[in-house]
């Protein structure tokens, strides 16, 4: 049996954003909205994005390459959505180099937009300092919450509930830490 009301849920989506990247043609412009970039090693495994398990990790064992990626979030000026950027490290590095001269990512415009107007052409990221007053954002969201529920991650503060449909839940080994992390990036990285 349905269950009817007469209004739609105050927060519907839960802590899913939709993440988005830098289109091939034209430019993305983003106020953002956390004060950070968080980041972690990932794979493109069977058609999506998903984070390095680390230890077993099944992409890793399958010998799919990993890239770190970087996510922000932020508003999208024409429609007021809010979303999540996806970025490679490379990009990540020009938002670092304002972040290194600024308090807070929060508030700042970001426009992003490829190199050669090509679908994996080089994203090239210019930053701004917006005014707070004009942009009115809303407060962050949990940024590990958010990637947790798109990647179907259980964290100890969240229920299990929400999952994205077709996709299996990730396993997660609560042994692992940064430190392997950086061993096994560490390791690739080495000159054969």
């Amino acid at each position: 049996m349905p269950i009817f009301s007469h209004a739609p849920p105050t927060n519907d989506r839960g802590y899913g954003l939709p993440i988005i990247r830098t289109p091939a043609n034209g430019k993305l412009e983003l106020a953002i909205t956390t004060p950070e970039i968080i980041g972690c090693p990932t794979h493109w495994y069977h058609g999506r994005t998903v984070p390095c398990e680390t230890v077993n990790c099944q992409a890793c064992l399958e010998a799919v390459p990993w890239r770190w990626h970087a996510y922000l979030a932020g508003i999208l000026p024409r429609t007021r959505q809010h979303v999540i950027l996806e970025v490679t490290a490379q990009a990540a590095e020009q938002i670092q180099a304002y972040a290194k001269t600024h308090p807070t990512l929060r508030n700042a415009i970001l426009t992003a937009q490829r190199q050669k107007n090509r679908r994996n052409g080089r994203v090239i990221i210019t930053m701004a300092t917006g005014d707070p007053d004009k942009l009115h954002l809303p407060n962050p969201p949990d940024m590990i919450k958010c990637l947790s529920v798109l990647w179907n991650i259980p964290t100890s503060q969240m229920e299990q509930g929400p999952r994205m449909k077709n996709h299996p839940a990730l396993r997660i080994h609560p042994d692992g830490n940064h430190q392997k992390i950086a061993a096994a990036i560490a390791a690739d990285l080495k000159p054969r």
